[in-house]
């Protein structure tokens, strides 16, 4: 529905919606010059009662990208009870730069990223600590950035 936005008092200058009539949105509209774009976005659900989303960035100690490169696969074996339980949200290769092919053996690695709900911050520690990346030096958790957060949208 479009809204007209009268001023409702001039010394506060606020503003109240109205809705137009159908008619006068659609002449309204038709004057713009571009079309109207309609962004759909994935439902917001809150986390469960007591549990929080926390987004995470865990740099790599330097001179671990072999290591990062032999131990991947059971990285990810490792993060598929989290990914299927949903208590990752998502997660990925974080790098120093744009990489110019897909294949990981040239990628300039920074780190990993992850959103998680977790209860607490020692629960997130807790995660990262028995994660392979970790166990083999490759993840500086010391380094870690982990941060409490309210995410306004998603994308599918």
């Amino acid at each position: 529905m479009a809204y007209r936005f009268p001023v409702v008092s001039r010394a506060t200058r606020l503003f109240q919606p109205v809705p137009l009539s159908s008619a006068a949105a659609a002449t309204r509209f038709a004057r713009l010059r571009h079309p109207i774009v309609k962004i759909q976005m994935a439902s917001i659900s809150a986390p469960p009662p007591g549990k929080h989303e926390w987004l995470v960035v865990v740099p790599d100690k330097p001179g671990t990208a072999q290591k990062r490169l032999e131990v991947r696969a059971q990285h990810f074996a490792g993060l598929k009870p989290f990914v299927e339980s949903q208590q990752f949200k998502t997660g990925g290769a974080v790098l120093n730069d744009k990489p110019e092919s897909d294949d990981p053996s040239t990628w300039d690695w920074y780190g990993s990223s992850i959103v998680i709900v977790a209860e607490s911050k020692e629960e997130v520690k807790k995660i990262l600590e028995n994660d392979i990346y970790t166990k083999t030096g490759v993840w500086d958790t010391e380094k870690a950035l982990i941060l409490a957060g309210k995410f306004a949208f998603r994308f599918p």
